[in-house]
């Protein structure tokens, strides 16, 4: 009676272990990679908008003269 008993404790022992999921170190390293390559790529997007805002900046306030402003600037400078 205790072999039956030992014996089936130990297929059940068994079943449990190789129902639990063994994660081996190339599965770990590679969930990291993904987590760098996602922090990487997040870190390019938010790069690309801030540039994509400092254009529509430039665009409705230009750091240089406009055309207007520097042809003005020619004509006092020739009549002065």
């Amino acid at each position: 009676m205790d072999f039956k008993l030992a014996i089936i404790l130990c297929i059940c022992l068994a079943t449990i272990v190789m129902g639990i999921p063994y994660e081996s170190p190339n599965i770990i390293r590679e969930k990291r990679d993904v987590m760098e390559t996602m922090k990487s790529t997040w870190s390019d997007v938010v790069k690309s908008l801030n540039d994509a805002g400092d254009a529509v900046v430039h665009v409705f306030k230009p750091t240089e003269k406009s055309v207007v402003n520097k042809m003005a600037d020619g004509i006092k400078s020739i009549t002065e």
